[in-house]
């Protein structure tokens, strides 16, 4: 796994690495499926846009000091970075 340093913090390299991490660390054009959300509310919300555990997203854009921009099925969501924090993912494996 690499660690990049951005801004002053830790950022992980998306898809390049196999070990989970949360989705305000992900970058524009990763696969990630969704290995949970650890706010109760904000799971419930999840859940409602197709976004529950095992659900597969893709990145669309990270919006410098904003939210991540998510697609889910055929909609595009933006979560806010605090929220985002919470919610954990891992790259998702290759399509066969």
């Amino acid at each position: 796994m690499r660690i990049r340093m951005r801004r002053g913090r830790d950022r992980c390299d998306g898809c390049e690495q196999s070990a989970a991490c949360t989705l305000d660390l992900a970058r524009r054009g990763d696969r990630l499926v969704v290995l949970g959300v650890d706010d109760e509310r904000a799971r419930m919300h999840a859940v409602r846009f197709g976004m529950g555990e095992g659900a597969c997203v893709s990145c669309v854009t990270v919006l410098p000091a904003g939210p991540v921009v998510l697609r889910s099925g055929r909609q595009e969501i933006a979560v806010g970075r605090e929220l985002a924090k919470r919610i954990r993912v891992a790259p998702a494996p290759e399509a066969a």
